[in-house]
């Protein structure tokens, strides 16, 4: 448990923050959201808490025990993620959630409960409905909850806040996110005052840095359009370096994860941005799983190496045209084969990131892709794969399952549904798929990540101090893990 960070002072409201996210397979994932919302709230003159669940024994006897010692007038609850989005291991994260804030309100029946996270942005009215809270807000979050706190405060209107969800006379309003373009001006996250970064860092995890939200992209499966809107908007190169060293500095951080939805796109500031960082010779490793071979020039692979880039996840999602012409990935086979090429030539190993079943996949179309893996796991690389598609709403892939029959038109999609082509049949992919991963040992199912051993075995790498990331010990994690099982 995390409870920390406490403003000084008599003026604004008393604002508890609690992050619901309990996953820790394959790793822990830090709360940067919730922190960009807590530094927010406190340059505004509202006394923050930050209560993270991630660790907690008892979430609930956490969450309530937290509530009556501050005496909160309002309760900010972040849901990450609606589920998994994994067919074969699946597991749903909005009960849990929901006996959190139960816990919450019975504790401090008086305070006002908002709720916001990225599950908001994915399906902001229909988790409004299941989870009861007073408000909620979807999007950028850091203007539109100080305006809401305040407003509350005040008891001035809300009903013009950007993002806001909320109840009119039983029917549920949604007002359209607010896009900020000027993230700049935005306090700075500051991960280090909110959340015990050593202890994810232990279990494994990295710490996020995002350079910019938005994308340009069309993917048919994607969210990052609905949470974050279309186009990009950029953080200023410097003020990205600044960020960094100064979580290097205060908090003893040495390996970054960039969380953009693409890291490499728009390249121009891409390269920017690596440049920023490499002129200050911090010493550090770079990461993302954010990365598109849709643009990957050595220009800007070179940049990467220098600013401290040693490996990263590509999404290619597939090998094979017929299935990126369909999941409107924005390149083609030969455009990912290229790029391997490209980065090997650079010196950075890969985690190569697949969906399988996706429209038009059959069974060829999946021997293109584990062709393609095949290669690149005998260069050294990994392959991470997940089998079904996360049907969510307002996607293209939404409105395809529509189509085809596959999800009622007025499905709020809460309980999961998944895409899985007619043209393969699934039980057939699964035992293809497992034929090829006892034949490679670092080409991972995103079922397997959730082995209950896996966290205990990067749980030791972080100790014993082995160089990030730890995807590239997966051969010797699985091999472990299969004997143990």
């Amino acid at each position: 448990m995390q409870l920390n960070a406490e403003k000084t002072g008599n003026d604004g409201a008393r604002v508890l923050l609690v992050s619901t996210n309990r996953e820790r397979q394959p790793y822990p994932v830090v709360p940067n959201g919730l922190a960009c919302i807590a530094s927010a709230l406190d340059a505004a003159g509202h006394r923050v808490r930050f209560l993270d669940l991630c660790f907690a024994r008892n979430a609930v006897a956490c969450a309530s025990g937290a509530a009556h010692a501050f005496r909160p007038d309002i309760i900010g609850v972040s849901v990450r993620n609606i589920d998994n989005s994994d067919a074969i291991a699946l597991r749903h994260y909005t009960p849990e959630a929901r006996d959190v804030l139960h816990a919450l309100r019975e504790a401090a029946p008086a305070a006002k409960v908002i709720a916001g996270g990225a599950a908001f942005g994915v399906a902001p009215e229909a988790l409004f409905r299941d989870l009861g809270v007073d408000y909620a807000v979807a999007g950028d979050g850091e203007r539109a909850s100080v305006a809401l706190v305040d407003a509350l405060c005040s008891g001035a209107p809300v009903e013009n806040i950007p993002g806001l969800v909320r109840d009119r006379n039983g029917t549920v309003v949604f007002n359209p996110p607010g896009e900020d373009a000027d993230l700049d001006s935005l306090p700075r996250p500051a991960l280090h005052r909110w959340i015990d970064l050593a202890r994810y860092q232990r279990h494994g995890g990295t710490v996020p840095i995002q350079t910019k939200r938005g994308c340009v992209y069309k993917c048919v499966y994607c969210t990052y359009r609905n949470v974050e809107g279309w186009g990009y908007r950029t953080r200023h190169p410097e003020l990205v370096a600044d960020e960094i060293e100064e979580l290097k500095a205060k908090a003893r951080v040495h390996h970054f994860d960039f969380v953009d939805s693409t890291f490499n796109s728009p390249p121009g500031h891409a390269l920017q941005v690596c440049e920023a960082i490499a002129r200050r010779k911090l010493g550090i490793q770079l990461d993302t799983t954010n990365f598109t071979p849709a643009t990957a020039s050595s220009e800007l692979l070179g940049a990467m190496k220098a600013a401290g880039f040693r490996s990263l996840g590509i999404t290619a999602e597939s090998a094979s045209d017929r299935v990126l012409d369909k999941l409107e990935k924005g390149f083609n086979a030969a455009k990912v084969r290229e790029v391997a090429q490209r980065v090997e030539r650079h010196g950075i190993k890969t985690l190569w990131i697949f969906l399988i079943g996706g429209p038009g996949e059959t069974r060829l179309t999946l021997e293109e892709t584990l062709a393609f893996a095949k290669w690149r796991l005998e260069r050294g690389d990994a392959v991470y794969v997940t089998v079904g598609l996360r049907i969510y709403p307002g996607t293209t892939l939404h409105r395809i399952a529509i189509a085809e029959g596959r999800v009622p038109a007025n499905s709020t999609l809460l309980d999961p549904a998944f895409y899985f082509s007619s043209d393969l049949q699934f039980d057939t992919a699964v035992v293809r798929l497992k034929r090829f991963a006892a034949d490679h040992p670092r080409f991972m199912f995103s079922a397997d990540s959730r082995s209950m051993v896996l966290p205990y075995l990067t749980r030791a790498a972080s100790v014993l101090h082995l160089p990030r990331p730890h995807w590239q010990y997966m051969g010797l994690f699985q091999r472990v893990a299969r004997a143990i099982g």
